[in-house]
């Protein structure tokens, strides 16, 4: 281009001076940038965008620029990401997770494209970033394959965005890309398998007919097995192992092909792990994962960078050893902070050009999250609301809570004691470690990093080195985590409403039958083993009817400690409720043992004018006192 040819020229001509040149279009200081780059003339350049174009500000000499208060490159951000009036005519992308179907389709799009600036701004070569379910993990990476993606033009898709704006457009359809989403590579043993080898068998296919321009023979036949491999499926052991292979050689085949580096995108990374886990399958296709990954990310030469999402860290140890370069951002840290979730303005804007109102109902039910310091809203239960205009639970059944079942299932009654009293406050304070990863962590600790990674729970205070107080994020995840409880406890919310209703009209027989068939259906029968055992399944109940009581656990009443006071909220009688664990599941030994409750009751008056419940248990056989 002739300007840029002059412009060049006057810089040489004026070495020690600075110039300055008003530009039509950014993408014209890019082709300057570009055009002295490759002529290796030294020099430092700051644009500013102004109203006709850019302004853009050369030196040959650092200290010129610095001296004028200026830095290297400086684009100042938009003001406006989009514009309102024309939001209001977009439909929100319920369900959509590929950006450029989002752009074709003139859908509302949230401007997340400063992930692309903060990603080539780091100097991190591999980077996990972990958020929970729903989170825009999926579009973010779709946004980032379709950027860089050597192979296509993206210019229409991004030329209305933040990154479009900035020096990094020059980056853009400039780099091999693989983008793999292991969002279905889920269930039993088989289904996941044939899922991940339908993901890598895309990306195989798209270049097959060029495997044999593969100069070298020893690489040809390494990378054309792995493919022979994916299109019959694994066969034996051997073959399995093969296949750890199968990112890595593609990633050299790519480099070789545009002799650029590879940019690899891994969305829902931890997905086959936890389905393995829970499937109970893991030890199966450990080797598998860990040697795909590892020897894809690790030491890579033609790796240019990775990105990997998902709900958390599974393991160091194979999977992350010996990865130097490899930066975690949770949802404690500061990088990425804003680019999964909406901000709060980023929702109240969605909300008004839906006519809707961003008022507290919305905030009770879809904010409460913690990232990097700053709230975070779920946008996946905001544009739902958005479209629906119901203030509705739709995060509630995007996802299995399996993990969190077998893990609270296994939990000691001292655990399941704190997540009834959680879910009673909305907070709790315990010891864990959030920092390490799943596979390394045990007992309750495993249990609470999952809950806060999965996005159940969010860090209201961090106390000490492994001491926080979290909570529960909002209304609609309370409902998933109450879900969870009725689960392992094996309970029907109607039934447990009934049987509360049963002790107000003074329905002894009925609520003991009850009660008793509530045993009967309790999924472990070691489990009921002592009194506290029958304490934390009678919260469990109560927790259920927490709308019509506030539920007092092992607090001082009259003269000492009743195990549970529930004080009415509907204007209804409270009623106090005393636990003892038989000898044996004799009538005599239950009878005796709901009578010690009984007196235990009055002798301490723990609620003189309550209705007053004895309960003797013994596994799964209970009889009950009954005074109103």
């Amino acid at each position: 281009m002739e300007f840029i040819d002059g412009i060049i020229e006057k810089i040489l001509r004026h070495e020690d001076e600075v110039i300055c040149v008003n530009l039509k279009e950014l993408m014209d200081a890019v082709t300057l940038e570009n055009a002295l780059n490759e002529r290796g003339i030294p020099f430092v350049m700051d644009i500013r965008l102004t109203n006709e174009g850019c302004k853009v500000t050369i030196s040959r000499r650092k200290l010129d620029i610095y001296e004028k208060g200026m830095q290297d490159f400086h684009v100042e951000e938009p003001k406006v990401l989009y514009n309102m009036d024309d939001a209001k005519e977009k439909h929100v992308p319920i369900g959509m997770s590929n950006y450029r179907m989002v752009k074709k389709e003139n859908a509302y799009y949230v401007d997340k494209t400063k992930m692309i600036e903060e990603l080539l701004r780091l100097n991190d070569q591999v980077t996990l970033i972990t958020r929970p379910r729903r989170f825009g993990k999926t579009l973010n990476m779709s946004m980032l394959a379709e950027f860089f993606d050597i192979t296509k033009d993206s210019k229409e898709i991004f030329k209305d965005t933040y990154i479009y704006q900035t020096k990094y457009v020059k980056e853009m359809n400039q780099w091999p890309v693989i983008f793999l989403s292991f969002f279905d590579c889920k269930g039993d043993e088989g289904f996941m398998m044939e899922s991940l080898i339908g993901n890598l068998l895309y990306e195989y296919d798209k270049y097959s007919l060029e495997f044999d321009n593969i100069k070298s023979i020893g690489f040809k036949k390494r990378i054309e097995r792995v493919y022979d491999i994916l299109l019959r499926n694994v066969e034996s052991d051997k073959e399995l192992f093969l296949m750890q292979e199968a990112l890595s050689l593609l990633i050299r085949f790519l480099y070789e092909k545009y002799n650029k580096q590879v940019i690899l995108l891994l969305d829902e990374y931890d997905t086959p792990f936890m389905s393995a886990l829970t499937g109970k399958y893991y030890e199966n296709v450990k080797d598998l994962l860990t040697g795909m990954f590892s020897s894809a990310l690790k030491d890579n030469e033609y790796l240019y960078k990775g990105v990997l999402t998902g709900i958390q860290r599974i393991a160091k140890e194979n999977l992350f050893s010996g990865l130097n370069n490899l930066e975690v951002c949770s949802i404690q840290d500061e990088k990425y902070k804003d680019v999964f979730g909406f901000t709060e303005d980023e929702t109240r804007t969605l909300l008004e050009a839906h006519h809707l109102e961003l008022n507290q109902d919305v905030k009770e039910m879809y904010d409460g999250y913690t990232i990097g310091g700053i709230e975070i809203y779920n946008p996946w239960s905001v544009i739902n609301y958005a479209d629906k205009g119901v203030l509705a639970s739709y995060w509630i059944n995007t996802g299995s809570n399996e993990v969190v079942c077998q893990l609270l299932e296994k939990s000691s009654n001292k655990v399941k004691k704190q997540y009834i009293e959680l879910l009673e406050k909305g907070e709790i304070k315990v010891n864990c470690i959030l920092e390490g990863a799943y596979m390394e962590l045990r007992g309750a600790t495993q249990l609470w990093a999952l809950l806060v990674h999965a996005g159940y729970l969010t860090i209201k205070a961090k106390l000490s080195f492994d001491e926080y107080v979290l909570r529960i994020v909002n209304g609609e995840v309370k409902q998933d985590l109450i879900q969870i409880l009725k689960r392992i406890f094996s309970l029907d919310d109607c039934n447990v409403y009934e049987m509360f209703q049963m002790i107000q009209e003074g329905k002894i027989k009925e609520f003991e039958e009850a009660y008793q068939e509530i045993l009967f259906n309790y999924p472990s029968y070691f489990d009921l083993k002592d009194e506290n055992s029958y304490h934390v399944l009678m919260l469990g109940l109560c927790i259920i009817v927490s709308d019509s009581y506030e539920i007092m656990s092992n607090q001082e009443k009259g003269y000492g400690r009743a195990d549970i006071y529930l004080k009415s909220k509907k204007g209804q009688r409270d009623i106090v409720i005393e636990m003892k664990y038989a000898e044996s599941e004799t009538e005599e030994s239950l009878l005796a043992s709901a009578d010690k409750a009984m007196a235990q009751i009055l002798d301490k008056h723990y609620g003189d004018d309550a209705i007053k419940i004895g309960i003797g248990n013994h596994q799964k056989k209970a009889r009950i006192t009954w005074k109103m």
